[in-house]
């Protein structure tokens, strides 16, 4: 079992889900007719926001233990190593849930968005998106509670969430709102200053640094001696630059991929995103074409959506982000060449792998 044995690593998350419909089954003072009730509804929750996308955040941790112990991983640490994976998973899953009600999302993964099912609702998808964080806890005391890094991975994920939830709030007021509605547009607020402090916070953290993060304290590197500290920052420094481009990467995606093809309709747009793209063109619009944008942007209008994809179309950002691809496709390659042990480098080669020229 390796970190590209996708069947492998799914056959770990359904251990993890059984195990945690079971915790439903044991909780006390219920009666036998409520716990199935929450059975049934979890049953579903769970395998329909977890698993399904493309596992790379949760096989990063494998790929990462991997690479710091050299060989081939032992039965239990591949186990290990995917549950901690899962976990980074679980919490892509709230993430996601949450994002989806924020943003007015329609589908995700090609389905609609969990709080989109007509047996969900907006109201059970909070508190649903809330037991999915907590379940990531409690499989984490499950399995790790006598681990010597147990404290070091709660720290990981505590301060990845609230990093995230910081990038998120950035991202969500990008327009401010004023008496329960949205402010009007002001344009000077989408800075690419701006938009690099939303996507540090709101990307890089979780979807990069977290799962490396991981793999280094699992494997016992401590952060408070001068190796360990030294691998952190190593880590920590090559995934802002891979989040940040992973992330120009999801808005260009956002406003020019097809959505059977994303798996999802883009709306950057309507809610009027500090996105990449808007940064850009307020770079290089004359007056007449910034008027379009104040015109359209931020617009739950279908042909005024239309209009601001054609302005960036006529602004030629989609050949903007090819050339920038290339750029920090290079400059990935380079700054991975310099990280010590070399061994380490195979990790980011591993990350910059799954995500140059991704479709979606």
């Amino acid at each position: 079992m390796t970190s590209t044995d996708k069947d492998a690593f799914l056959a770990i998350y359904k251990d993890i889900e059984t195990d945690l419909i079971a915790d439903i089954q044991n909780l006390p003072a219920l009666s036998d007719n409520v716990k199935q009730q929450l059975i049934d509804y979890y049953s579903v929750c769970i395998p329909y926001t977890v698993p399904g996308g493309k596992m790379t955040r949760g096989l990063t941790v494998i790929k990462g233990v991997e690479v710091l112990k050299q060989r081939k991983l032992t039965d239990k640490e591949y186990k290990d190593a995917a549950i901690l994976g899962w976990q980074v998973e679980w919490l892509q899953a709230f993430f996601l849930v949450a994002d989806d009600i924020m943003d007015a999302s329609i589908t995700r993964r090609g389905a609609p968005c969990w709080y989109k099912k007509p047996n969900v609702t907006q109201d059970n998808a909070i508190n649903d998106a809330l037991i999915l964080e907590n379940m990531i806890y409690q499989t984490l005391r499950r399995h790790f509670k006598k681990h010597p890094s147990y404290v070091q991975i709660l720290e990981l994920f505590i301060d990845t969430t609230f990093q995230t939830e910081v990038g998120q709030h950035i991202d969500t007021n990008g327009t401010p709102y004023a008496d329960g509605k949205r402010a009007p547009l002001d344009l000077s607020r989408f800075t690419l200053d701006r938009y690099q402090g939303c996507v540090r916070y709101k990307t890089c953290y979780y979807s990069f640094y977290l799962s490396c993060a991981l793999a280094l304290a699992y494997c016992g590197y401590d952060p408070d001696t001068p190796e360990g500290k030294a691998l952190y920052q190593n880590a920590e420094d090559i995934c802002m630059i891979l989040g940040e481009y992973f992330q120009i990467q999801d808005d260009v995606l956002d406003a020019f991929a097809p959505p059977e093809v994303l798996g999802k309709i883009g709306t950057d747009i309507e809610d009027a995103k500090c996105s990449w793209l808007v940064c850009k063109a307020l770079e290089l619009v004359s007056e007449e074409q910034k008027e379009i944008l104040m015109a359209n942007y931020g617009k739950h209008d279908a042909e005024g959506v239309k209009k601001v994809k054609e302005l960036y179309k006529e602004l030629k950002l989609e050949e903007l982000f090819q050339t920038y691809e290339e750029e920090q496709k290079k400059m990935c390659d380079e700054l991975i060449a310099k990280i010590e042990p070399e061994n380490f480098q195979d990790l980011f080669k591993f990350l910059l792998g799954k995500i140059y020229k991704r479709q979606k």
